[in-house]
């Protein structure tokens, strides 16, 4: 096999150089891609069916077709717009099978009036969960640690400063320091509020304001 030059390892390259890698089946530029669209997308489908192992489980199988389908993909653009059309569909059948085994007034009214445009919603908001994850990434360690405790694992304050070593208020100082950070990124994060399953992103947004 011949070796490779500029594509041999694609996360530090340029989008398109990482596709021309992805459609050749290289792992880590697959792997680029699953750690860019993972989460929003079991975030887009969680909102859909409220169910975060099943959504786990549809977005996998979407990345298992993904991958037998990847030298068909164009650009990465591509990929997410392909990658929404079928965990989409997934969690559309998923809602109907259910329903038929237990009607739900709520599920059955969101497959039957203006399906599309509340999925373009949940999209929308999968997207801009992931920016405010990245921006979490941003933060200097100990405060991402204590923003993740807090909204991700629902922590308190007492709980993190023990698990930390530190005392309340540093835990507190931390946390505002961390927020007052996100609030000046720009982020808007009142789109991100409804619906947000398992996180405390309510709270983050009225701490912001």
């Amino acid at each position: 096999m011949q070796a490779r030059t500029k594509t041999e390892n694609p996360v530090h390259d340029n989008e398109e150089a990482i596709m021309v890698s992805f459609r050749e089946g290289d792992k880590e530029a697959f792997r680029w891609v699953y750690d860019k669209m993972a989460r929003p997308l079991t975030f887009f489908v969680e909102n859909i069916i409220h169910s975060l192992v099943d959504s786990e489980d549809i977005v996998a199988n979407a990345f298992y077709k993904l991958f037998h389908a990847r030298a068909g993909m164009k650009s990465f653009e591509h990929v997410k717009r392909w990658l929404y059309v079928i965990v989409r569909n997934e969690a559309i059948d998923h809602l109907r099978l259910k329903n038929k085994q237990r009607e739900s007034k709520h599920d059955l009214a969101y497959l039957e009036t203006g399906i599309d445009e509340q999925l373009e919603t949940e999209r929308v908001k999968a997207v801009l969960f992931q920016n405010i994850l990245q921006e979490i990434e941003k933060l200097p360690r100990q405060r991402k640690t204590i923003l993740r405790l807090y909204f991700f694992e629902q922590k308190t304050t007492h709980e993190i400063a023990e698990m930390m070593q530190l005392n309340s208020q540093t835990v507190l100082n931390h946390k505002a320091k961390a927020l007052e950070t996100l609030r000046k990124s720009g982020l808007k994060l009142k789109w991100l509020l409804a619906g947000a399953p398992g996180l405390l992103l309510a709270t983050a947004f009225h701490l912001l304001k």
